[in-house]
């Protein structure tokens, strides 16, 4: 009796390295979602008591070519606030066309550069201008500029706002109205920061790691009792 219920002990531990070991690729593939938050002004506040904040999460693993990045997005928020009180606008992402660009030795103010841009398909209310025209989002823009060049093909991941130099790093969200006719609310970015992974999804995963290991240790033991 003692052997079977040992037996059993190995066996349970044995299934749950086993239900690890699959669930390793779906972890994997959830840990290359890296999320980023920004805040920002926008240009058409005079007064400077406007801000704005979101964040914007993307899939690091995606393959691109000639440094485009399609389908890299997978969710946008942005919130256009009133001294970081009530909201003015808030817009979110929409499933669509988008994608992370990085490009090299382009035209940027004047001179040569890199830039690293962000497009995403974008939803939200309505606004209307002084004239009555009604305008929906439809995209969101990030792009980040350096001057000088300096950036690297191979990463997605966007510069920080200290490496820009004489760069610059603006957003933008665009509107249409019903006959097509284009609109944008634009602005600078202050701050650009990389959200870090909550601590349960640290504890769950080291908690996988130590499954998978008594499950080996398990399977060492049978295989010494056999022997």
């Amino acid at each position: 009796m003692q052997i079977m219920k040992r037996w059993l002990r190995r066996g349970f531990l044995l299934l749950a390295a086993g239900v690890c070991a699959f669930s390793v690729p779906i972890t994997a593939a959830h840990a290359a979602l890296v999320t980023y938050s920004f805040a920002g002004n926008f240009d058409g506040d005079t007064t400077g008591s406007i801000h704005i904040s979101g964040l914007f999460k993307y899939d690091s693993s995606t393959v691109g070519s000639g440094g485009v990045y399609n389908g890299t997005v997978k969710d946008y928020s942005f919130k256009m606030s009133f001294n970081h009180g009530a909201d003015l606008y808030t817009s979110s992402f929409k499933p669509g066309g988008n994608a992370i660009t990085i490009s090299k030795n382009i035209s940027i103010g004047g001179g040569n550069g890199d830039q690293w841009e962000l497009v995403t398909a974008a939803s939200g209310d309505s606004v209307e201008d002084a004239f009555g025209k009604v305008s929906t989002p439809f995209s969101f823009g990030l792009r980040l500029n350096q001057s000088g060049g300096g950036l690297n093909l191979n990463v997605q991941d966007p510069p920080s706002l200290g490496s820009l130099n004489s760069g610059s790093a603006r957003w933008r969200l665009l509107f249409e109205d019903a006959e097509g006719v284009p609109g944008a609310y634009i602005g600078s970015i202050s701050s650009l920061t990389a959200v870090p992974l909550p601590t349960a999804v640290l504890l769950f995963g080291a908690g996988l790691i130590s499954l998978v290991g008594l499950g080996a240790g398990g399977l060492r033991n049978l295989r010494t009792s056999k022997i």
